[in-house]
This record gives structure tokens, sequence and C-alpha cells, in this order.
């Protein structure tokens, strides 16, 4: 005679492995839809962080040189707005200006992006302020945008800073 079923035999019907096999799959898609969250805000913040950074640095170094200047030759005069700016030290000339999305700085030793790779500079202007006869001070705006793309947009922000010779 054949036992055709014993009492207490071990194993797992198809009804079970169903049941486990579509827990897993939503567990799987939980799981995935956290994972690319994540890497979406990591390149968004990484993005905003360029940006930013790019910003600060290009203000501070536009500031320093302003303020170290002895004279400030285009814009040429006062209420002209000029996409660059060349101004002069005791030793060295410096001028800005936008070369292909970068912002590039030139003095007598060679040219140098401000900008890192990250970023691209647009809508770049400097204007000449104060009064005729004292010392220059200049208004600058320059846009920068991130070339890192997330969620299919970009972050961009404007910077608009004056600074004066000492």
């Amino acid at each position: 005679m054949i036992k055709l079923h014993t009492i207490g035999q071990k194993g797992v019907t198809l009804v079970e492995m169903l049941i486990v096999m579509g827990l897993l799959a939503v567990f799987l898609l939980i799981m995935t839809t956290i994972f690319t969250s994540t890497l979406d805000i990591q390149n968004q913040s990484a993005a905003y962080s360029a940006v930013v950074s790019d910003g600060r640095f290009i203000m501070a170094r536009i500031n320093y040189d302003i303020a170290q200047s002895t004279s400030i030759t285009s814009p040429t005069t006062l209420g002209v707005t000029s996409a660059s700016l060349v101004m002069t030290t005791s030793t060295n000339s410096y001028t800005y200006t936008l070369n292909g999305g970068n912002l590039q700085l030139t003095d007598n030793t060679g040219s140098a992006n401000l900008n890192s790779s990250g970023t691209t500079v647009s809508n770049l202007s400097f204007t000449k302020l104060g009064n005729a006869g004292g010392k220059n001070t200049t208004r600058y705006t320059f846009t920068l945008t991130s070339t890192a793309k997330h969620s299919g947009t970009t972050d961009s922000q404007t910077f608009t800073s004056v600074a004066g010779r000492r």
C-alpha cells in the first residue's frame, strides 16, 4: 500500500510560494523607490552646493581684487555697464571676462577659470558706480547654473554685489 499523505510532512504549497513572492516584490519595489529618491536628493544637494560654493568663491575673489586695485579701466565711465572688468594694481593687470560659460581671470601670468566644471556662468555684467573723481565702486552680477541635472531640472542662482576700492 502506498501512502499518499503523511501527517507532519514538511513542504511548501504553491499558494504559500505565491504569497512570499508577492510580498518580496512589494518589498523590492519600496526599497527601489527609496534608493532612487535618495540618489536624486544627493544629486540635487551636490548641484546646489557646487553653485553656492562657486558663487561665494567668485564673489570673494572679485571683491578682493577690486579692493586691491589702483584703477578700474573698464567699465570706462560712471553708470556704464560692461561684460568685462579690467583693473590694475601696482604690480599686475586683471581682466574678468566670460569665455564659453566660464568666468575667466586673465593676469600677467596667464588665464584661469574661476568656476568649477560643475557650473557654468552667464549674464555677467559690471557697472561702474560712485562719484566723479572719487574711488571707483563696481556693481557686478552673474548667474551660475549647475551642469548636473536631477529630476530633469538644474540649479541656478544669480549673484549680485557691490565692491569698492580702498
